[in-house]
């Protein structure tokens, strides 16, 4: 892995060099050099906005606007808009100190850095069946970002430790297990890091990679590929032309489904995604995703990355059959009709495996594999400012498993689409508004926002897999045919989520909250209510997912 993860920062350093030496891309939204002082005036630049969703109801409007003169792509996360940086007369490096962050920039307009601290802390309780216990989080990092006119560079790090009680129902669940981060690095010490490299030489193409994750979708929730699993390294090839993104992505994997305590068990895999996004209209998209996952140990040989999956336009299937492999291949579909650039109706269907004739004769055939998605969100409801967004998900019994879990679509013990893998259906509603019209004051910011989503599923037992658990082969499967959806220790869970929050420095995603969970989850066997609530400082970088 080191080995990987120093090719690609390799790569980066390369893709800036040559950005360095290129011509220049006429701005887009240049500011007028001021008459006195020399100064920068950083205005619109190749930076990736914050995938959080939090973050993404704040900036909303990026993600329900369209344009005939731009082309815009809300499915493809992190969002890329096309940034420049302004220019400026000529002034020697700058420095500065504003609001926690230390600014270095230099004079024309050829590069501006910054760094900047990354918290995660949080005290509170958790009432756990009549039971009280403390939580707490303590987390202190730094962030460093590089910008220029065709390069975006940025690296965080958070070391933290927490106490919390909470072990997730779900094929996540291990040992003092983070969720989103699965092993500590000693006892109960974790870290999540973060590196990302963008470099544009042309409008045409984006060259990103690093070590983090990527999202494919418009909804709360992505079928095809999400970021609920843990960081990993990649490279992306973002390809766009009239109104077509097409994206090749490439990403290194780890199993560890054997032992998620033990590191020297893991084994590596891979996975090579294509999607294309075409907007048909100006408000309506559709998009076409593939995905091919496969070992790096092959039954007889160590096959290492597959170069046939390096071809950017060709089909997998196809690839898959020419070598007489049986790697993991899954295809999709993603749709969104954008309304007065303040509504947006969206869905997605995965699809594993089906036979036709199967489905015809309706017998529920075990390896009709698929999934779909269907939502609705608006940053307009009923009144301006008011966020809104409902969704539902239903996937089927064991979709995106494999004969084994290094061919499996996950990533250290963690789905890489909806955290409960398979074999469920879910409803999801979000409100966020900001309840004070203040035009100052520390609480004009302030926003309420309520969460709250319940998911039917049916859990797998130690000796018969049900088709839940993404990680355990099929060939284990409850028989061959009338395969339902929710089949197994049916479990029914309920998550109330409300969250409080004012920004303290917004330009680095520093926020104060107050957040209160209910969960709730009962099945045959036991029944579990737990509250938590804590108050804290919080870094909103990263999604964690706990509503399952």
């Amino acid at each position: 892995m080191i080995g990987v993860r120093s090719y690609i920062l390799t790569l980066f350093l390369l893709f800036s060099a040559l950005g360095w030496t290129q011509g220049n891309i006429e701005p887009t939204d240049i500011k007028e050099p001021s008459t006195g002082p020399a100064e920068i005036k950083i205005s619109r630049r190749v930076e990736p906005m914050n995938m959080h969703w939090l973050n993404k109801i704040d900036e909303s409007n990026a993600y329900f606007s369209y344009s005939e003169e731009i082309q815009y792509h809300s499915s493809i996360l992190p969002l890329l808009p096309n940034y420049n940086i302004g220019e400026t007369a000529d002034a020697p490096v700058q420095y500065s100190k504003n609001k926690l962050q230390f600014n270095f920039r230099k004079s024309p307009a050829k590069w501006d850095a910054k760094v900047y601290p990354i918290t995660d802390l949080s005290i509170g309780s958790e009432i756990r069946n009549q039971e009280i216990n403390p939580l707490y989080s303590l987390g202190i990092g730094a962030g460093l970002d590089f910008r220029t006119k065709k390069f975006f560079f940025t690296s965080k790090l958070l070391p933290y430790t927490n106490d919390v009680a909470y072990v997730a129902d779900s094929i996540q669940r291990s040992t003092h297990a983070d969720v989103g981060t699965t092993r500590p690095i000693i006892d109960q010490l974790y870290q999540r890091s973060e590196i990302m490299a963008v470099y544009r030489p042309h409008e045409f193409f984006t060259f990103v990679g690093g070590y983090g994750k990527n999202f494919f979708g418009d909804g709360y929730r992505s079928l095809l590929l999400s970021d609920n699993s843990s960081n990993h390294p990649y490279l992306k090839l973002e390809t766009s032309f009239g109104s077509i993104k097409y994206v090749n992505l490439y990403n290194v994997w780890n199993d560890n489904s054997v032992d998620p305590s033990n590191k020297a068990l893991d084994k590596m895999k891979f996975s090579a995604a294509h999607y294309l996004s075409w907007n048909v209209t100006r408000n309506f998209n559709i998009g076409v995703f593939e995905t091919v996952v496969w070992q790096y140990n092959d039954t007889l040989v160590d096959r290492g990355f597959d170069i046939n999956y390096l071809n950017p336009v060709v089909f997998y299937r196809p690839v898959e059959y020419g070598q007489g492999s049986a790697d993991n291949v899954l295809l999709g579909l993603n749709t969104s009709l954008k309304l007065r650039k303040k509504h947006c109706i969206y869905g997605q269907m995965i699809l594993d495996e089906f036979l036709l004739s199967e489905i015809r004769a309706r017998s529920r055939w075990w390896g009709n594999k698929y999934g779909f998605q269907v939502g609705y969100k608006s940053n307009h409801f009923l009144n301006k400012g008011a966020y809104f967004q409902t969704e539902f998900n239903v996937v089927r019994p064991y979709t995106y498993q494999h004969i084994s879990s290094t061919l499996s679509y996950g990533h250290l013990n963690g789905s890489v689409v909806h955290p409960i893998g398979a074999n469920f259906f879910e409803v999801l509603n979000i409100v966020s508004f900001k309840p004070l019209k203040m035009k100052d004051g520390p609480l004009k910011e302030l926003r309420i926002t309520n969460k709250i989503n319940w998911i039917s599923t049916g859990y797998d037992t130690s000796a018969v897999n049900y088709g839940q658990n993404v990680f355990t082969s099929y060939q284990g499967r409850f028989g061959e045919f009338d395969q339902k959806i929710m089949q197994g220790l049916r479990t029914n869970i309920l998550n109330e989520n409300l969250i409080l929050e004012v920004p303290l420095i917004k330009a680095i995603h520093l926020y104060a909250n107050v957040t209160y969970n209910y969960r709730m989850s009962w099945n045959r066997i036991n029944s579990e209510h737990q509250h938590y609530l804590t108050v804290g400082i919080r870094s909103r970088l990263w999604n964690r997912y706990t509503d399952f």
